[in-house]
């Protein structure tokens, strides 16, 4: 693998402009081609333009798909191109110079000491304070969570690493698949490095380059702990499809037990600390019917 041999896919949902255009710069001299996919935003032509002005494929939806079958059907342009590899991208991340040479490096290190790897990312610093985001592993009936320290130069093994900024090889999706695109949002990324790590494969998060990564409008502390601050139906989603995930065979323990009690959390959490309250309260408990009845899908 190489980074000549790199497709690059990214989703767009009413993201700003502006803004965009800097996550353009930092991304395009690293990959072959770059793939935006967007998911009916109501900016989507003035999007479309600035992705037209930097040489990138466009491909407008026209209205919400949802996260997951938006990145299907970019991975699926990428891999029907020839693509080696594929950098998954949040519209919000800001990559640093030479992120992709270095996942590379890591990838093809790792496969030829013969381990299988399923995907490769880089540490990450949460815009809204300043803190690297800790690795998550199941352990028996436990996650345990371990903290990151920057410019570390051992790779830390985890469960799955998040979708922006990760590389996925060509043939790990091949024999794992796309993503779980009746999940629509949240948890995504995860539902897809616990199906690989069920096929054998093994995830790694590099912290020599530490990427710039805004998660929701913000955060609230909650027993000592902070969470991210979503728009409501965010929350719908995270519950249910926590509970979703929670019923599936090829899911550890650990994690199940997480999925399960988190929910619970979110719900009690995001009831008293977040805004719009009942209108939180509202979605969160139709998430919690939805997931228990196994109802996946768009928010309806």
């Amino acid at each position: 693998m190489t980074p000549q041999r790199i497709v690059s896919v990214l989703v767009t949902f009413n993201p700003n402009v502006d803004e965009l255009a800097g996550v353009f710069d930092a991304l395009m001299p690293q990959v072959r081609q770059l793939i935006v996919v967007d998911n009916g935003s109501v900016n989507a032509q003035a999007i479309g333009a600035l992705v037209k002005s930097f040489g990138a494929s466009w491909i407008a939806l026209g209205d919400n798909k949802g996260l997951a079958e938006a990145q299907n059907i970019g991975l699926q342009e990428a891999l029907d191109s020839g693509a080696a590899g594929i950098l998954l991208m949040d519209q919000d991340t800001v990559l640093h110079p030479d992120v992709v040479s270095s996942l590379v490096n890591l990838h093809n290190r790792l496969q030829a000491e013969g381990i299988p790897v399923g995907s490769v990312g880089n540490a990450f610093r949460d815009t809204h304070d300043g803190k690297i985001a800790a690795v998550w592993r199941a352990k028996g009936w436990r996650v345990v969570r371990t903290a990151v320290d920057a410019n570390d130069p051992n790779e830390i093994e985890a469960d799955f690493v998040i979708a922006s900024g990760s590389l996925l090889p060509a043939p790990v999706l091949h024999d794992v698949g796309l993503m779980d695109a009746p999940l629509f949002i949240d948890l995504v990324d995860l539902e897809w490095g616990f199906r690989a790590s069920a096929r054998g494969y093994r995830h790694f998060q590099s912290a020599q380059v530490v990427m710039d990564h805004t998660i929701g409008a913000g955060r609230v502390k909650v027993a000592g702990r902070t969470i991210s601050l979503h728009a409501p139906i965010r929350n719908y989603y995270w519950v249910r499809n926590a509970l979703l995930l929670a019923k599936r065979s090829y899911i550890k323990p650990g994690w199940r037990l997480f999925f399960s009690y988190r929910a619970v959390v979110y719900l009690a959490a995001y009831t008293l600390k977040g805004d719009a309250k009942s209108k939180r309260l509202k979605l969160m408990l139709t998430g919690l019917w939805d997931g228990l009845r196994g109802r996946a899908g768009a928010h309806r």
